[in-house]
Protein backbone atom coordinates (compact mmCIF):
# COMPACT_ATOMS: atom_id res chain seq x y z
CA UNK A 1 0.00 0.00 0.00
CA UNK A 2 1.21 3.38 -0.64
CA UNK A 3 1.09 6.00 1.91
CA UNK A 4 -0.47 9.16 1.04
CA UNK A 5 1.89 12.28 1.71
CA UNK A 6 0.15 15.72 2.08
CA UNK A 7 0.81 18.41 -0.85
CA UNK A 8 3.23 21.06 -0.23
CA UNK A 9 1.01 24.33 -0.08
CA UNK A 10 2.36 27.10 -2.29
CA UNK A 11 2.77 31.01 -2.00
CA UNK A 12 5.04 32.42 0.29
CA UNK A 13 5.29 30.28 3.30
CA UNK A 14 7.67 31.45 6.22
CA UNK A 15 8.84 28.77 8.60
CA UNK A 16 7.86 28.97 12.09
CA UNK A 17 9.61 26.56 15.03
CA UNK A 18 7.19 25.84 18.18
CA UNK A 19 9.52 25.88 21.36
CA UNK A 20 6.97 23.26 23.02
CA UNK A 21 6.58 20.55 19.73
CA UNK A 22 9.57 21.77 17.51
CA UNK A 23 7.33 21.57 14.54
CA UNK A 24 7.18 23.99 12.28
CA UNK A 25 4.63 25.88 10.70
CA UNK A 26 3.46 28.82 8.47
CA UNK A 27 2.69 32.31 9.20
CA UNK A 28 1.80 35.64 7.37
CA UNK A 29 -0.91 33.80 5.27
CA UNK A 30 -3.04 36.45 3.79
CA UNK A 31 -0.89 39.36 4.74
CA UNK A 32 -0.44 40.36 0.76
CA UNK A 33 -4.17 40.11 0.13
CA UNK A 34 -4.40 43.09 2.87
CA UNK A 35 -1.96 44.90 1.56
CA UNK A 36 -3.40 44.58 -1.84
CA UNK A 37 -6.98 45.74 -0.42
CA UNK A 38 -5.21 48.80 1.34
CA UNK A 39 -3.38 49.85 -2.14
CA UNK A 40 -6.48 49.54 -3.60
CA UNK A 41 -8.48 51.57 -1.14
CA UNK A 42 -5.29 54.37 -1.24
CA UNK A 43 -5.63 54.10 -5.69
CA UNK A 44 -9.18 54.33 -5.60
CA UNK A 45 -9.25 57.19 -2.92
CA UNK A 46 -7.06 59.23 -4.93
CA UNK A 47 -8.70 58.80 -8.37
CA UNK A 48 -12.14 59.94 -6.59
CA UNK A 49 -10.21 63.44 -5.67
CA UNK A 50 -8.79 63.69 -8.74
CA UNK A 51 -12.41 63.71 -10.26
CA UNK A 52 -13.49 65.93 -7.72
CA UNK A 53 -10.91 68.48 -8.35
CA UNK A 54 -11.67 68.30 -12.13
CA UNK A 55 -15.31 68.68 -11.77
CA UNK A 56 -14.57 71.49 -9.65
CA UNK A 57 -12.05 73.74 -11.93
CA UNK A 58 -14.14 72.46 -15.11
CA UNK A 59 -17.07 74.29 -13.23
CA UNK A 60 -14.85 77.44 -12.24
CA UNK A 61 -13.93 77.63 -16.00
CA UNK A 62 -17.44 77.62 -17.07
CA UNK A 63 -18.80 80.65 -14.15
CA UNK A 64 -15.69 82.73 -15.66
CA UNK A 65 -16.57 82.04 -19.61
CA UNK A 66 -20.27 82.31 -18.81
CA UNK A 67 -19.52 85.75 -17.12
CA UNK A 68 -17.49 87.24 -19.55
CA UNK A 69 -20.01 86.29 -22.39
CA UNK A 70 -22.29 87.76 -20.06
CA UNK A 71 -20.55 91.25 -19.32
CA UNK A 72 -19.38 91.29 -23.05
CA UNK A 73 -22.66 91.06 -24.40
CA UNK A 74 -24.20 93.82 -22.10
CA UNK A 75 -21.77 96.32 -22.69
CA UNK A 76 -21.97 95.66 -26.42
CA UNK A 77 -25.97 96.54 -25.42
CA UNK A 78 -25.52 99.35 -23.40
CA UNK A 79 -23.27 100.85 -26.34
CA UNK A 80 -26.32 100.99 -28.44
CA UNK A 81 -28.84 101.31 -26.57
CA UNK A 82 -28.48 102.48 -23.11
CA UNK A 83 -30.44 101.29 -19.86
CA UNK A 84 -30.83 97.50 -21.44
CA UNK A 85 -28.01 96.18 -20.59
CA UNK A 86 -29.03 94.02 -17.53
CA UNK A 87 -32.15 92.76 -19.11
CA UNK A 88 -29.66 91.22 -21.90
CA UNK A 89 -27.58 90.03 -19.19
CA UNK A 90 -30.18 88.22 -17.78
CA UNK A 91 -31.69 86.58 -21.14
CA UNK A 92 -28.17 85.64 -22.02
CA UNK A 93 -27.37 84.57 -18.57
CA UNK A 94 -30.06 82.00 -18.89
CA UNK A 95 -29.50 81.00 -22.09
CA UNK A 96 -25.90 79.79 -20.94
CA UNK A 97 -27.97 78.16 -17.87
CA UNK A 98 -26.17 80.00 -14.67
CA UNK A 99 -27.86 82.39 -12.51
CA UNK A 100 -27.07 85.98 -13.03
CA UNK A 101 -26.61 87.02 -8.79
CA UNK A 102 -25.55 91.06 -10.14
CA UNK A 103 -25.99 93.34 -12.47
CA UNK A 104 -23.95 97.05 -12.19
CA UNK A 105 -24.42 99.35 -14.55
CA UNK A 106 -21.82 101.96 -14.74
CA UNK A 107 -21.96 105.13 -17.39
CA UNK A 108 -20.64 102.93 -19.74
CA UNK A 109 -19.10 99.59 -18.46
CA UNK A 110 -21.45 96.82 -16.89
CA UNK A 111 -20.15 94.67 -14.20
CA UNK A 112 -21.43 91.07 -13.62
CA UNK A 113 -21.45 87.91 -10.95
CA UNK A 114 -23.02 84.58 -12.46
CA UNK A 115 -23.57 81.54 -10.27
CA UNK A 116 -22.77 77.62 -11.33
CA UNK A 117 -24.29 74.86 -9.60
CA UNK A 118 -22.39 71.87 -9.76
CA UNK A 119 -23.94 68.72 -9.51
CA UNK A 120 -21.63 66.26 -7.42
CA UNK A 121 -24.52 63.84 -6.35
CA UNK A 122 -23.93 62.34 -2.92
CA UNK A 123 -21.60 65.02 -1.98
CA UNK A 124 -24.12 68.11 -2.42
CA UNK A 125 -24.27 70.79 -4.74
CA UNK A 126 -22.02 73.33 -4.25
CA UNK A 127 -21.97 76.89 -6.25
CA UNK A 128 -19.27 78.38 -7.96
CA UNK A 129 -19.39 81.84 -8.93
CA UNK A 130 -17.83 84.17 -11.89
CA UNK A 131 -17.28 87.65 -12.27
CA UNK A 132 -16.97 90.22 -15.41
CA UNK A 133 -16.90 93.46 -16.20
CA UNK A 134 -16.71 94.68 -19.80
CA UNK A 135 -16.90 98.39 -21.63
CA UNK A 136 -14.21 100.65 -23.55
CA UNK A 137 -11.02 101.27 -21.48
CA UNK A 138 -10.26 105.27 -20.36
CA UNK A 139 -6.50 105.67 -20.49
CA UNK A 140 -5.71 101.92 -19.65
CA UNK A 141 -7.79 101.97 -16.32
CA UNK A 142 -11.51 100.89 -15.93
CA UNK A 143 -14.01 103.17 -15.23
CA UNK A 144 -14.44 104.00 -11.41
CA UNK A 145 -11.02 102.34 -10.48
CA UNK A 146 -9.24 104.60 -8.47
Amino acid sequence: MASHQPQPRRGLMLPVSSPTTGLRATGDRGSASLLAVGFAVVLLGGCLVGVLWAAVSIGHHRADAAADLVALSAAQVQQTAPGDACTTARRIADAQQVELRLCQQSDDSVAVVVAVPLHLGALGTPVVTGEARAGPIEGGHWPGDG
